[in-house]
């Protein structure tokens, strides 16, 4: 038999929504009710909420507009078409992050090296096997989450303030873009041997190398990205 599993509570928030969307009772363009009103329907904090709709946006059910709300996207599961149709419309918008992306990373990780202290490369470490079980659960939004983390928390680590602000400014819209990869198989088993090299060139300090993986891993990306709406 299998063991019970315990469903964190912002997932189970999400789940509520996203069946609440995939019922019909919304129709897409269609407001979603406040934060308060869900934090008070559902009887869980507004961090929480936050959480969960950031789930649903990675997953292509709503749009956060700030300042106006959550709306409705989709009313339908996505499936690879959808995922390959969102990569074609934004293929501009992508490329232009990803150049952005091939600039800053590998430098952030040089940085990083030089200058993280142990316990900061111990957090990283941590992430990076909460990654490594995200990927042998296959759950698509854990697996977009830590890899969310590990990216950010190692440029946050290069104590370079102006690549901390770049990073922020691309942080939603790739938010989406890892949300809709990691739905994808051979993507998420192409992010494994990079983030290793990266985590392995960290912990015994080789910036030359961690600056190489970095840059190869943006490069694969980039690839999977073409190779994905070529199909």
């Amino acid at each position: 038999m299998k063991a019970i599993e315990r469903v964190p509570i912002v997932q189970q928030v999400a789940n509520n929504l996203r069946e609440f969307i995939l019922s019909g009772e919304a129709k897409v363009g269609e407001k979603l009710p406040t934060e308060m009103e869900l934090c008070q329907d559902m009887g869980v904090g507004r961090g929480t909420v936050r959480e969960a709709l950031r789930i649903l946006q990675a997953e292509g059910f709503v749009e956060i507009m700030p300042g106006r709300g959550a709306f409705v996207a989709r009313t339908e599961e996505a499936d690879i078409d959808d995922i390959i149709h969102w990569f074609a419309k934004n293929e501009v918008e992508l490329k232009d992050c990803f150049e952005v992306r091939s600039a800053i990373e590998p430098l952030s990780i040089k940085l990083a090296i030089e200058r993280c202290t142990k316990a900061d490369v111990a957090q990283i470490e941590k992430t990076h096997q909460s990654f490594l079980r995200a990927v042998k659960s296959g759950n698509a939004f854990e697996i977009a989450k830590y890899d969310e983390r590990f990216h950010n928390q190692i440029i946050e680590k290069s104590y370079n303030k102006l690549l901390i602000s770049i990073n922020k400014r691309m942080s939603e819209f790739i938010q989406s873009f890892r949300g809709k990869t990691f739905q994808l198989q051979q993507n998420v088993l192409n992010a494994v041997e990079p983030h290793s090299n990266i985590m392995r060139a960290l912990q015994q300090r080789n910036a030359q190398e961690g600056e190489q993986f970095m840059r190869d891993h943006i490069q694969r990306i980039i690839d999977d990205l073409e190779l994905n709406i070529k199909q």
